[in-house]
């Protein structure tokens, strides 16, 4: 098969993108996980189409804890498809996805969240190597706050603790109920050897509300930039390169992921990816991927690097997922699928 040339353009760009982030600091780790490269539904919208086979499956939990106590758990399920493809243009996808998730801080904090995505990819030359898609997404979002389970210094008195003494609180309990708007665009550029993949998203476009109550319980305006690169090395390995920084008000989140995929058997695709996550100033996280076939098993485990907060060392986490991939059957397995790209 004769192979197509690869500009090395994309790959300076992602290691200057890599060096000014690592100059600014991250003021907070907003929440996302770890592994967010295979959260693609809560990083952009227009990844709901971005899948080699017509139908994906993911799930993802990750579980934090202080010396041994579990503070915070998050999980995550999403389904992709891309529906319509005797309808769509050659090289062209329409993708929709729904997803899922709910997070939880001891008894104090919880969030349930359910989501529609469509996406749409367009080719932008004859053999579509080269696309850009375009994605939309409607969530609806539940959150509780109860104060209740809060321990405050006026219910403290010569004996202890005493939950009989009020807490002066003027708010127990808050419940919210809204509805966010999401959006994305992602650009795509894949060969034989090298895969290239740039996005920009916003989230919670409609959060403008002025008031604090409100406010309190939203997210707030959100910006998300990927960028992500994968060269193949030999039949059986290839390496890839990847970046996610998130912006909320005055908070940052930085992170920046790197892989080598082993694949003993080519032909099945059945092999593993070993790499780690660094969140700028947060945390290091090794994973590991068992790749078998149309299954994928992830492993992370998260160490708290955390600066000038010396307690935090003791938090730790960790986060397993697994993925299904569904195709129609076909003689070989498309070129993209080659490709360790993360975000797939």
């Amino acid at each position: 098969m004769k192979k197509r040339k690869f500009s090395y353009v994309p790959l300076g760009i992602l290691l200057l993108f890599v060096a000014f982030m690592q100059s600014k600091i991250a003021s907070a780790q907003l929440p996302v996980f770890t592994q967010f490269s295979q959260n693609q539904l809560n990083i952009n919208p227009s990844f709901a189409g971005f899948i080699d086979d017509d139908f994906k499956f993911n799930a993802l939990h990750r579980s934090q804890s202080y010396s041994k106590l579990v503070t915070s758990t998050f999980t995550n399920a999403s389904f992709q498809m891309r529906p319509l493809l005797d309808f769509v243009p050659n090289n062209d996808v329409f993708g929709f996805g729904v997803n899922a998730y709910t997070h939880k801080t001891l008894d104090v904090y919880s969030h349930q969240a359910m989501s529609a995505t469509m996406s749409y990819s367009k080719g932008l030359n004859y053999d579509g190597s080269k696309s850009l898609s375009l994605g939309f997404q409607g969530r609806y979002n539940s959150k509780r706050i109860d104060y209740t389970q809060l321990l405050f210094p006026n219910q403290f008195d010569i004996l202890g603790y005493s939950s009989q003494l009020p807490n002066n609180e003027p708010i127990q309990i808050i419940n919210a109920n809204y509805v966010d708007i999401n959006s994305g665009i992602l650009y795509n550029s894949v060969s034989e050897e090298e895969s290239f993949t740039a996005g920009f998203s916003m989230y919670n476009l409609n959060q403008s509300s002025k008031d604090p109550l409100k406010l309190a319980t939203r997210e707030g305006l959100t910006f998300n930039y990927q960028l992500g690169y994968s060269k193949v090395l030999s039949d059986y390995s290839q390496v890839f390169f990847g970046g996610l920084h998130s912006v909320r008000a005055t908070q940052s989140s930085t992170s920046i992921v790197g892989a080598i995929q082993i694949l003993p058997d080519y032909d099945n695709y059945i092999g593993f990816d070993v790499g780690g996550v660094y969140v700028l100033n947060n945390s290091i996280s090794p994973f590991v991927n068992l790749n078998m076939n149309v299954i994928k098993a992830s492993f992370t485990y998260n160490f708290s690097i955390a600066p000038n907060i010396s307690y935090v060392q003791n938090a730790n986490a960790f986060e397993v997922g697994i993925q299904f991939l569904f195709s129609r059957p076909t003689e070989d397995n498309t070129l993209a699928k080659r490709h360790v790209s993360c975000f797939k």
